[in-house]
């Protein structure tokens, strides 16, 4: 019976001992990974346990596969291109989120917060309790400019700003 034990005990041991390698491996897996995947990834799940990174190929350019733990059974992954972009997503938003937001460099799938300051400061300034509906980026004679979309029944008032801030268009329902 103490053979069995501690058997037992040995093995649970080297479980444990696996566990944390696969995550010590996934996070040093990560942190090899380019800056704008990174901040794409953890854009999509800022908290999230990261237990598996892997590079793939999709539609010819390179991508990188993170998968996060759930405890809902099936861990979901996000699939990033090279250049931050986010290809793919099995994250689960939020209710009344987003689905999909464009950042400065036009990856799909960031927040609000990956637009420019001065882009974020007046788009508070004029409607600082709207809910946002979408955003688009766009360009008009050389200029980034953002076209935001709030929530309002039936009407879905829109302003336009420059990255840098300048108000393109005011608010228009």
């Amino acid at each position: 019976m103490k053979h069995y034990v501690i058997t037992l005990l040995a093995a649970a041991g080297l479980l444990v001992v696996g566990c944390n390698q696969s995550v010590e491996t996934a996070s040093q897996k990560f942190n090899e990974l380019p800056p704008a995947v990174q901040k794409t990834v953890r854009a999509q799940a800022p908290n999230a346990e990261i237990v598996d990174v892997s590079k793939t190929s999709s539609n010819g350019m390179d991508a990188y596969q993170v998968e996060f733990r759930s405890e809902h059974g099936a861990n979901p992954k996000v699939l990033v291109a090279a250049n931050g972009t986010l290809l793919n997503s099995d994250m689960a938003q939020p209710a009344g989120a987003i689905q999909k937001m464009l950042t400065p460099t036009g990856a799909v799938g960031t927040p609000f917060s990956s637009l420019p300051e001065a882009a974020q400061k007046t788009i508070q300034a004029q409607a600082p309790h709207a809910q946002i509906a979408g955003i688009s980026r766009h360009a008009d004679n050389g200029r980034v400019i953002y076209e935001v979309e709030f929530n309002d029944e039936g009407k879905n008032p829109t302003i336009k700003v420059a990255d840098d801030g300048t108000l393109v268009q005011s608010l228009q329902k």
